[in-house]
């Protein structure tokens, strides 16, 4: 049996987090996630079922924090990002997967940033050069210990692969002074500081990205362009889900192409599928019914598909 204990500051509501300053948010909402962590008991209950749900009470106890892209970083000590090395009151889509994986990995809160560095860097070595910061050549392949990808699985035989090359390199030489957070963008020292960051992106040479996805003509099935509901049904709650571009034609902003434009949760709530997020569109980590999501996304889009990842357990 499976028993998870919150407490009333997580279990009767959402805060209303509306009329919170940044730093209130931060911590109201970072102790009511570690409070799911230390509060979550499992008895006799098998490992993957244990960890969905904890999946679903983390992430739970995050709806409705603001959707802001790049605010995390390596910290006030850091040379070049100084943004904080983990915050709750603002998110973007992998930021908040990241913190969702960590809490479900924790025993105890105390874990929790040891975790998070561990998914976020390469060996969990805090430092801009080791960040994932490429889902394809980074962020799953670092994380092949915790991480499992069941797209092919989930896909019956019509899963597809997407490839990108991606090129680092000049990726580093695209990089701005709003990375570093300079006082002044034309002072020297910003100058100096964002050659360096440039030059950290030598060592990189160009390498292709595979990364299988399921393909959107394999969810919509049939003239009437209905779910494929057996499909959905192999998608476990509590997985890890990477929109797939393949191919992203970036290279002319960033310097490189990509593969993944997204992530996200699956949660599955009284038998129906939701993708669980921070959704730049609503600026909030909110659900959205899954089918629903992916049909808004005609032939003609650069999105076809998504790939499927869970927790090793």
């Amino acid at each position: 049996m499976l028993v998870i204990f919150l407490s009333p500051v997580v279990a009767d509501t959402v805060l209303d987090t509306a009329n919170l300053n940044a730093a209130n948010l931060d911590a109201v909402n970072r102790a009511r996630f570690y409070d799911v962590i230390d509060t979550s008991r499992y008895d006799m209950a098998p490992a993957s079922a244990a960890m969905t749900h904890k999946i679903d009470a983390l992430s739970y106890a995050l709806m409705g924090a603001e959707y802001v892209g790049g605010r995390v970083g390596e910290g006030q000590l850091a040379k070049y990002d100084k943004d904080p090395l983990s915050r709750f009151d603002v998110f973007d889509c992998t930021t908040y997967v990241e913190t969702i994986l960590a809490g479900a990995l924790s025993v105890s809160s105390a874990e929790f940033e040891s975790n998070l560095q561990q998914i976020r860097y390469q060996n969990g070595h805090v430092d801009f050069v080791s960040r994932n910061h490429f889902p394809s050549v980074d962020w799953f392949r670092n994380n092949q210990d915790k991480l499992m990808d069941i797209t092919p699985e989930v896909a019956k035989g019509r899963a597809a692969v997407a490839k990108a090359v991606i090129d680092k390199s000049a990726w580093y030489q695209h990089l701005g002074s709003d990375v570093i957070h300079c006082d002044s963008d034309l002072s020297d020292s910003c100058q100096i500081l964002l050659e360096q960051l440039h030059s950290e992106g030598d060592v990189f040479r160009a390498e292709p990205a595979f990364l299988p996805y399921v393909p959107l003509t394999a969810l919509y099935d049939g003239e009437d362009n209905q779910p494929n509901m057996a499909l959905l049904d192999r998608i476990p709650s509590g997985s890890v889900i990477s929109m797939v571009r393949p191919n992203w034609a970036l290279k002319d902003y960033i310097g490189t192409n990509m593969n993944v434009s997204h992530q996200a949760l699956a949660i599955r709530k009284e038998g129906v599928l939701f993708l669980r997020h921070a959704s730049q569109r609503y600026k909030k980590v909110i659900d959205e019914n899954f089918a629903e999501y992916f049909a808004q996304y005609s032939p003609a889009s650069s999105l076809k598909g998504f790939n499927v990842h869970v927790l090793r357990h």
